[in-house]
């Protein structure tokens, strides 16, 4: 290396430290990277001469190796570019990239004589030309994705012929340049071909991976929400009477006792009602017409409530309304309203007797007021049914 000058040292050190990079990173590429794989095993050849370059006691070998390591270099890379669509070439390929270095140290003695030959200017030339109609062709094709390795292959051919045909200092100057320029450019191609294109592919699969999660998680929540749904409706259907579609005297009881316990210092009532002489339609008209009564009564409740106001089945044809925030003078209304609908009833005509009880005024917990609302049904009914009492009327 001593025996070089300062530009062929430099020359030298700038290729051994590229070809090292490229080709030892490489080795680790998979075989599903055709093209950055046999780009990578072609830094051999110049690895390997300008490491012989290197050890090289004569000027006239070391220049020669130098020469001869770019050179073989350009060539695998158009050849590479050639082939690169086609297996059982690039693999012969793969067979000469390895075989030239060793082809060049037995022919170590032609060197000298034959590197210095003119018809290298012209094959380097062919070389540029070629690569030129490539980088042409490919930019009206818009492909883009070779273009560094393209114009390093230009550069570096370039590099190459600029000191055979000038020997001045800036000719020499423009050479490192272009040379320099030029392993960049094919660091580049290879950092493309390799580092990016599995950063790329791992943001793109992370990407994908991303929605699928996302898509998962969405059918997750919609599943749970659905479920959720259904044991609200499981939980409802619980709660309802199944001939009457109003809530069961447990939930209806349940109800009561928590207005009381959100609120204990509001006001509320309860009407407790049933049909009157119920028995009478059932054996006389049948359990059929009975049930079709009960069915019409919820009805009648329902057009006469409030949307707040609350209908259970307690027993039988007997129901418990509950009324949030109504107060004793209030319910009777509603009460009385009640009745005088279902009065109005046709086949079969029916009536209704109603007891009213008032929270706390007639009692202080859900038990007792239920109590004194049926006290207070009692009441109506020994007045003759349908009529409305409130417990408060009742004598005990």
């Amino acid at each position: 290396m001593f025996y070089l000058g300062l530009e062929n040292q430099i020359h030298l050190f700038m290729v051994i430290v590229f070809s090292s990079y490229i080709y030892l990173s490489s080795l680790s590429i998979k075989h599903d990277m055709p093209l950055a794989k046999h780009f990578g095993t072609a830094f051999f050849i110049p690895l390997v001469l300008c490491l012989l370059s290197f050890l090289s006691i004569s000027t006239e070998h070391s220049h020669s190796y130098l020469f001869f390591s770019e050179f073989l270099l350009i060539t695998s890379l158009i050849l590479i570019i050639v082939v690169k669509k086609n297996s059982d070439p690039v693999n012969m390929l793969m067979f000469l990239l390895y075989s030239l270095p060793v082809a060049m140290i037995v022919l170590n003695l032609n060197f000298v004589s034959l590197y210095r030959s003119f018809i290298f200017d012209i094959i380097i030339s062919l070389y540029i030309c070629t690569v030129v109609i490539f980088i042409i062709s490919f930019f009206l094709l818009k492909r883009y994705s070779s273009f560094s390795l393209y114009g390093g292959v230009v550069l570096v051919c370039i590099s190459l012929l600029i000191p055979r045909l000038a020997s001045s200092d800036s000719a020499i100057t423009i050479s490192l340049i272009a040379k320099a320029a030029g392993y960049i450019l094919f660091s580049v191609f290879f950092y493309r071909s390799t580092v990016f294109k599995l950063e790329e592919s791992h943001s793109l699969t992370t990407a994908q991976l991303e929605k699928i999660n996302q898509s998962v998680q969405r059918e997750v929540e919609r599943r749970v929400e659905q479920i959720e749904q259904e044991k609200q409706k499981l939980a409802e259907m619980e709660k309802t009477d199944e001939l009457s579609g109003a809530y069961t005297k447990k939930a209806i009881r349940g109800k009561i006792r928590n207005m009381i316990e959100r609120n204990p210092n509001g006001e509320f009532s309860v009407l407790m009602f049933d049909i009157d002489n119920f028995k009478i339609i059932n054996n006389v008209h049948g359990r059929i017409i009975g049930d079709k009564c009960i069915r019409n009564l919820v009805n009648i409740a329902g057009s006469t409530l409030r949307s707040d106001d609350k209908l259970g089945r307690y027993i039988a044809d007997r129901f418990i309304v509950l009324l949030p925030g109504a107060s004793p003078v209030n319910a009777y209304l509603v009460a009385e309203r009640l009745r005088k609908n279902v009065e109005k009833t046709t086949s079969p005509h029916y009536t209704i007797s109603i007891g009213i009880a008032s929270f706390p005024h007639d009692a202080s917990n859900a038990r007792d007021l239920i109590n004194s609302s049926e006290k207070a049904l009692h009441s109506s009914k020994k007045k003759g049914r349908n009529t409305v009492t409130h417990y408060s009327q009742t004598t005990d």
